[in-house]
């Protein structure tokens, strides 16, 4: 018998998720404002990176998730958008190659 493909119940309506240019975006303004805050000494002991101590990473994601009007928790991989793009922008500020999260 052929593959049948499940249906979603008339009128209900997928909820999507945020988009990646968005979600980099505000990783990346949130890394500007730990710079600015926190002192290129404090964001230097998180280098190499990218994996970010958990008290550090939770503050991310709420921060992001002020910024953004809505949960991340939902979404995995926006989580990772967001470290991504939080990386990208510690990296230019300390003149470092982008590297990109495993997970």
């Amino acid at each position: 018998p052929a593959a049948i493909k499940p249906k979603a119940p008339v009128g209900q309506i997928t909820k999507l998720g945020p988009s990646r240019p968005r979600v980099e975006e505000v990783g990346e303004h949130v890394a500007q404002k730990w710079i600015l805050t926190r002192g290129r000494d404090n964001i230097r002991d998180l280098l190499p990176g990218p994996i970010l101590p958990t008290v550090i990473d939770t503050e991310l994601l709420i921060e992001a998730e002020k910024e953004l009007g809505h949960s991340l928790r939902p979404y995995p991989e926006a989580r990772v958008w967001l470290r991504d793009g939080f990386w990208a922008r510690v990296y230019r500020e300390f003149e470092i190659g982008v590297g990109v999260s495993s997970k």
